[in-house]
């Protein structure tokens, strides 16, 4: 039986939902429209009324605290203020409106305002909840400051502008969030292999070398495809890209869910084994380069092509302290495996003495 989720988990869930998608630049924006609004606000109350009432004291304090905390606050403690500042904006323009019985299009476009920004700031659902209350507040202004008929005009009018900006504007954020996800993931994954990029394993090496795996060690595999022009000018270009495919495959098989492979470019790959000793590592890269020699890849034809690759391993603290001195350890490793023949596993060079 699936254990039905705790109230915490699916509070979190609702304000993922209707949170914002940047939060750090969503909370300025938020302090700067409630800012605007209190303003605005009292602006108003003092030219139309000739002074401040109790209740304009009031918003504006409310308004002023609430901008501070957005920005004071941390944003992981700000997402719920965040979504409840453009419903709070409606709210002030509703009871400004009523205050100065201003029905109004002077009154009533600052509507848009939270509109606007929620569109453009919140997800869909936070959107979406934010013009909802616009047009709620647009009904409350119009039905008591104007006659019935007039009122349902200006609703309808009012109504639709807000549904329409609100929606477009969302749909528009919508597919940029989706264009940029699928441009960092075009950056993080390598379109031939399927692996991640040197970027990735660039992020992951220092983690590595930070995090818990770090008290037993972390190890690097730097893999080279063998004679890789030869495959190319053989048997086509389009062969040399399923080899690096064929041996990206048989790495991602040998490999622990916590390693990274990676393609590094070319025909070069990488292992990193993260909470690895050095022993381990390199009984791991005799297995791989054994797994490659013994799984020839398959043309189009029935033509079998023997592969064979060359790895060098280097260790964290074994070999090396740091990111940029395991990189150069394996690199040089890897030379050392070219050297002694290629189709196997290469050390790092004893240090001179």
């Amino acid at each position: 039986m699936q254990t039905p989720p705790r109230p915490a988990s699916r509070w979190a869930a609702l304000l993922h939902s209707l949170g914002p998608r940047h939060p750090r630049s969503a909370r300025v924006w938020a302090a700067v429209v409630l800012v605007a609004t209190t303003v605005i606000s009292v602006a108003t109350a003092v030219l139309a009324r000739g002074g401040l009432h109790t209740a304009d004291v009031v918003a504006a304090v409310v308004l002023t605290a609430f901008s501070v905390a957005l920005v004071v606050l941390p944003p992981a403690r700000t997402v719920a203020l965040t979504v409840l500042a453009p419903v709070l904006g409606v709210v002030a323009t509703v009871l400004l409106d009523l205050a100065t019985s201003d029905a109004t299009i002077t009154g009533q476009v600052f509507f848009c305002l939270p509109v606007l920004w929620a569109a453009t700031q919140l997800r869909v659902g936070g959107a979406a909840l934010v013009t909802a209350a616009a047009v709620v507040g647009e009904a409350v202004v119009v039905l008591s400051l104007l006659p019935q008929q007039q009122a349902l005009n200006e609703l309808a009018y009012m109504s639709t502008v807000l549904l329409l900006t609100g929606g477009l504007l969302a749909r528009g954020s919508m597919l940029q969030d989706r264009l940029v996800a699928r441009l960092r993931q075009q950056a993080s994954v390598d379109p031939l292999t399927g692996l991640v990029t040197r970027r990735v394993l660039d992020d992951a090496t220092r983690c590595a070398l930070t995090g818990a795996g770090a008290r037993t060690g972390t190890a690097l595999v730097i893999i080279d495809l063998d004679r890789f022009k030869s495959i190319n000018d053989t048997h086509g270009h389009l062969a040399g890209d399923a080899a690096l495919a064929h041996v990206a495959g048989i790495l991602g098989a040998r490999c622990r869910e916590q390693d990274v492979v990676a393609r590094m470019g070319g025909d070069e790959l990488a292992v990193l084994m993260p909470g690895c000793d050095p022993d381990v590592a390199a009984r791991r890269a005799e297995q791989i380069v054994t797994a490659v020699r013994e799984t020839p890849l398959l043309l189009p034809g029935g033509v079998a092509v023997r592969l064979s690759i060359s790895a060098g391993v280097a260790h964290v603290p074994h070999d090396a302290t740091g990111a940029q001195e395991l990189y150069a350890s394996a690199d040089a490793a890897l030379y050392v495996a070219k050297r002694g023949g290629r189709d196997q596993v290469g050390r790092p060079p004893a240090p001179a003495a």
